[in-house]
């Protein structure tokens, strides 16, 4: 039993105070170190994997992304599909095809190859993620038309046939093939501007982006 004489009651209560306010500092303090540590060598791991596998993100670089369809454009806003007009999917444009081939816009990844072949995501080299939509509500053909020439994961140059797809079957289907070149992570960027207007020809610029 601890005794305390009437002079000393303050002395030892304030002894303890301190005591407890000083642990809890240094607790506190040497606490925060640790998870500072902890989080840096977390870090370091998620730099290390990233080089040993190579799978390194890429930060968005000014790029020219070339037509991937042959025909006359068509600013965005004017397409008849509130999700691509409205922007929500990302800044772009459009094309009304006058040929039945998809290219490649750059040199990219296929992240996206839709077993419908009316639709394709890609990643360039440069880190531009583009969707390439074929015509508006074509996935109720359920691949009718179309035919695929890549697949997710495929490398790819600009220019390359990623697949192909008969605009008549489209119509007789009472749909529009008009064409959807969209950057859907136009977040990441300071600006992405349609740079293309009247018709466009494989290789052409039509949309320019800036880091």
């Amino acid at each position: 039993m601890l005794y305390v004489g009437n002079g000393q009651l303050f002395q030892y209560l304030l002894m303890v105070a301190v005591s407890f306010v000083l642990g809890f500092a240094l607790t506190y303090m040497f606490g925060y170190e640790d998870e500072k540590e902890v989080a840096s060598e977390v870090a370091t791991e998620r730099l290390v994997q990233e080089e040993t596998t190579g799978n390194i993100p890429v930060a968005p670089q000014n790029e020219t992304i070339q037509t991937p369809i042959v025909g006359d454009v068509v600013a965005l806003e004017n397409v008849d599909d509130p999700v691509f007009s409205s922007g929500a999917m990302g800044q772009g444009i459009a094309v009304k095809p006058s040929q039945g081939v998809v290219y490649a816009p750059a040199d990219a990844e296929v992240s996206i190859a839709f077993a419908t072949g009316h639709a394709y995501g890609l990643k360039t080299a440069n880190g531009a993620e583009i969707l390439i939509h074929v015509g508006i509500d074509t996935v109720t053909m359920n691949g009718e038309g179309f035919e695929q020439k890549v697949a997710q994961g495929d490398k790819v140059k600009a220019g390359d046939v990623l697949g192909t797809f008969d605009s008549s079957k489209i119509a007789a289907a009472g749909l529009d093939d008009t064409t959807m070149v969209i950057v859907t992570n136009t977040a990441d960027y300071a600006s992405v501007t349609p740079v293309a207007s009247g018709s466009v020809v494989k290789g052409d610029a039509i949309i320019e982006v800036k880091a």
